[in-house]
This record gives C-alpha cells, structure tokens and sequence, in this order.
C-alpha cells in the first residue's frame, strides 16, 4: 500500500514537472488519441537517433499515404536487436498505406515501436497542398452545389406528389 501510494505521488510529480517545462503540451499533437492534427505542414520523429546523421543511414520502411488534406511521407530504420526483415517491412507499409487515417495509424504505430524500443529511428513528413482556388471560386463553387441540390430536391418532391 505504501510502495503504491509512492508511485502515485512520483507518477503525479513527474507529469506536473512536464507539464511545467510545456514538454507535454507539445507532444499531445503527436502521441494523443484522438490525434489533434495541425493546419500547416509539419515533422514528426520517434526513436533514440533523432539527429541528421541518423536519417543519413539506409531505412528500412518508407510509406507515402493521406489523411486530412496532408501528403505524407513515413520512413525508418528498425534497432538492430528486433532487426529488418524484409517481410514484417512489407507488411509494415502495407498495413499503412491501406489504413483510412494514415496519419493517426503511423503515429500509433511508430510510439509504440519507441516505447519498446524497437526503432532506431522514424519521420513522418506532412505537407498540405496549396490550393490554386481562391475564396470568389470558392463560394461559386458552394453556391452552383446548393442550386443542384436544390433542383434535386424540387425533382423529388414533384416525383413524390405523382
């Protein structure tokens, strides 16, 4: 009873002291569910190697996918101690690309591959396309929409009083 409430109490003093430093606040972007994704293009990384000599080293995966307007890139190098095999890499992409929220899917992934160590190092590089369209395109497109929607609906209504 002891051992746990001392736990309790470190366990609540460590995340009050990130919370302090603000080191929290900028991961829950990264590692919280449901994800918060960002508005503008952004890099996220997982593993002990974060440095650019890391990403110098062949990887090991690497996935393109879209979620939410971004088109991203995922790549990575296993640890050594769980190793590469070309296999589990295959089915690795192939689990992501196929999955409806890329990004959320990737970001589960590649934490939970970092808590147990398992990568020596991951990035995921998302960019939103700059939309050619501007706002007066915008709204005509919008309002050409509400006018077929609209005669669609005049249509049904006048089949349904036949």
């Amino acid at each position: 009873m002891r051992y746990n409430r001392l736990m309790s109490v470190t366990i609540k003093a460590a995340l009050f002291g990130l919370l302090a430093c603000g080191t929290l606040g900028s991961a829950t972007a990264q590692f919280g569910f449901p994800m918060q994704m960002p508005e503008n293009d952004f890099v996220w990384t997982w593993g002990r190697s974060t440095g650019l000599e890391s990403r110098r080293s062949r990887e090991d995966f690497s996935v393109i996918g879209n979620e939410a307007g971004f088109r991203c890139e995922l790549t990575g190098r296993m640890s050594l101690a769980r190793g590469s095999d070309p296999t589990q890499m295959r089915e690795l992409e192939n689990q992501l690309q196929t999955s409806l929220f890329f990004i959320q899917e990737s970001a589960r992934l590649m934490y939970q591959f970092d808590v147990h160590r398992e990568i020596d190092w991951a990035m995921l590089d998302c960019k939103k396309p700059e939309s050619d369209e501007t706002e007066a395109d915008l709204r005509d497109r919008e309002d050409r929409a509400r006018e077929r929607a609209e005669r669609a609906r005049e249509r049904r209504r006048a089949r349904d009083d036949e």
